[in-house]
């Protein structure tokens, strides 16, 4: 039986009142006369939090749009012959490419609380503001300093959603769903990223952003339709209004369908932490001995090691290479002459991408996370290390933009050393190859050419099918409740300062390392990482959140670095 503890009278007699029918004294143990139980189809089950989780996805498609947006704007300001203000150099297209992941991480910072206080539906709501104020900036920016000022509005933004969109998706789903759905943010992302591309090449720049505006209005609307998150309704002690929820959730069903999982939630949110605060209020009563309970699950295991094993696949996942191939797309593809339209070699890239994220979302729950992220590491490895063997072959060490009128760099194009032809040693090695390869008279080229880019689609694909999603899916599973969300948001704020070094550190990488030497790190990073986390990463999916935090504490005997059909 339920117990309802009374700490404060007169708020508890007010939730009395508002309490479901089990959860009342008077009907505890007693059923509706006559009630049939009512049989729900896993799909019934299901379709309710596929619905949930698509709405509050339109923010990571949107934030995909965002993100391919800089790719598609940067070339067009350059070649356009148009008369505007906004012109770019070398040192404010990398600032266009990585100013967002810098200000990021202050909305990550502050996403715990502004999804508590909320809530998460709330919250995401609320995000889609900033968002709608950066489209429209880019539409009417005049200046610079206008692309500035909305790519810092989507990085506070993004930062915001993280705690709220993460915890929400991990609050809301069953275990043997939450992988899954876990994985679809990414998908999502990787989708707005092409339509993005897709916009780019149908239209002008500034039609693109200002089209683009129909996303946060949409998904502001459509959130209105979702539940808010059991968990923090329960946190927050609106018992009927949880109850409610989880009937919307769980297929649209009585009360008595959701009682059990309504009782243990209040169990582990309520009944066990008023235990736990009892034993802690016993001690003295000072501002310090406050202070420290408030930051004592800080310093306990169970976020400690979760915390360094979030660090260590962020960390693997930008350093991979993943992140400056996508922002750096056109000036890599040109440099490496690939054999088609640099932009629809990125239209490609988008669409790889897209395919990996989608194949690592409905795989996930049968391959399990261990599989798909040493699949993922291990392809992007080899890949990577391939287009670096290539480089050094041919001797292609740097990426070298011509400098154009107004000293703007034309990151669309780009010349080799000695005025775009070959060095010598590479020039030699191509005409090695060109004859045991067939040579193309018409176009000049024979079909090596087309291996760099088939490295980098492949590449991107394999980033995408694990490593890059990971991180977030871990983020919404692997910590205590009590911290989830203020976790999340600090956790996603070293994400995306990651982020923000791999992209900006790039150019300066290639630059003292040289291009070879700078995706052969890329590789190196990915093939010592797969020995690392093989040690140290669990196997999260179709466990509940109870028993994922219990491995991290040390609680459980069970194993978590193996997948076993007991997991589901």
């Amino acid at each position: 039986m339920v117990e309802i503890k009374r700490s404060h009278k007169a708020d508890d007699e007010s939730q009395i009142n508002l309490l479901p029918l089990f959860m009342k004294s008077d009907n505890i143990n007693e059923k509706p006369a006559g009630e049939k139980e009512e049989a729900v189809s896993d799909f019934r089950r299901a379709l309710p939090q596929i619905i949930a989780v698509n709405i509050q996805n339109l923010l990571q498609f949107g934030y995909g749009m965002m993100q391919g947006f800089p790719t598609i704007a940067i070339p067009a300001i350059q070649s356009s012959l148009e008369s505007s203000s906004i012109t770019l150099n070398k040192e404010q297209i990398s600032w266009l490419s990585s100013i967002n992941f810098i200000c990021t991480p202050l909305g990550c910072l502050f996403s715990g609380m502004f999804a508590q206080f909320f809530g998460k539906r709330l919250a995401m709501q609320l995000v889609n503001l900033p968002m709608l104020a950066a489209w429209l900036l880019f539409h009417y920016a005049t200046c610079t300093e206008h692309m500035y000022l909305g790519l810092c509005f989507v990085g506070i933004s993004c930062g915001l959603m993280e705690a709220a969109v993460i915890t929400y998706v991990a609050e809301i789903s069953d275990p043997k769903y939450r992988g899954i759905f876990s994985a679809l943010p990414t998908t999502c992302v990787s989708l707005g990223v092409i339509t993005q591309f897709l916009l780019g090449s149908l239209m002008h720049w500034r039609t693109a952003a200002i089209v683009s505006t129909v996303i946060p209005l949409f998904s502001m609307a459509m959130l209105c339709f979702v539940p808010e998150s059991p968990v923090w309704l329960i946190r927050e002690r609106r018992f009927a209004d949880a109850v409610k929820a989880l009937q919307w959730l769980r297929g649209w069903v009585s009360e008595q369908k959701v009682e059990s999982e309504f009782k243990q939630l209040y169990a582990e949110l309520i009944t066990q932490k008023s235990a736990r605060k009892a034993v802690e209020d016993e001690g003295p009563s000072s501002i310090g001995h406050s202070l420290k309970k408030k930051l004592h699950m800080w310093h306990k295991r169970s976020f400690i090691a979760p915390f360094l094993l979030i660090l260590l696949t962020f960390f693997v996942c930008h350093f991979s290479g993943k992140t400056p191939i996508r922002s750096y797309a056109v000036l890599i593809f040109a440099t490496l002459k690939a054999p088609i339209d640099k932009n629809n070699a990125t239209i490609l890239l988008g669409i790889s991408e897209l395919l990996a994220t989608t194949f690592g979302a409905v795989f996930i729950h049968s391959t399990g996370k261990r599989l798909l992220t040493f699949t993922s590491m291990l392809g992007t490895g080899a890949c990577i290390l391939g287009i670096a063997i290539y480089a050094h072959s041919f001797d292609i060490i740097e990426l070298t933009g011509l400098v154009v009128q107004n000293e703007t760099v034309n990151a669309s194009i780009i010349m080799l050393k000695e005025n775009n032809s070959m060095p010598q040693d590479g020039q030699l090695v191509r005409e090695q190859l060109t004859t045991i390869l067939p040579y193309n008279l018409e176009s000049g080229y024979n079909y090596l050419e087309w291996v760099p880019l088939l490295l980098l689609l492949f590449a991107a694909f394999f980033a995408n099918l694990g490593i890059r999603m990971i991180p977030w899916v871990l983020i919404g599973e692997v910590f205590p409740a009590e911290i989830r969300g203020s976790a999340s948001g600090f956790c996603g704020c070293i994400g995306y300062l990651f982020g923000f070094l791999a992209n900006k550190l790039f150019l300066l990488m290639i630059s003292v390392m040289t291009l070879p030497g700078t995706f052969a790190f890329y590789a190196s990073v990915s093939f010592i990482s797969i020995i690392i986390l093989y040690y140290v990463m669990p196997e999260t999916e179709g466990r509940t959140l109870g028993e994922i935090e219990a491995h991290f504490s040390k609680k459980s005997d069970v194993n978590l670095l193996r997948k076993t059909n007991n997991a589901y």
